[in-house]
């Protein structure tokens, strides 16, 4: 059986290297090769995303 010390160090990693993926960016250079950041308002949040981009990538 897996040390339950071990199960939260992994889902502590795991939800770090989530939570500091910068998911908008990445949606940007899928959908339209465009880098957010130099659009709108050029704030990498979902808002921007979603007046940049549209509906569907946001």
């Amino acid at each position: 059986m897996i040390n339950p010390w071990i199960i939260f160090i992994l889902i502590l990693f795991l939800s770090y290297v989530t939570g500091s993926t910068p998911t908008s960016i990445i949606v940007g250079k899928v959908f339209k090769r465009i880098d957010i950041r130099e659009h709108g308002s050029g704030n990498a949040g979902g808002t921007n995303v979603f007046r940049v981009l549209g509906w569907k990538p946001a």
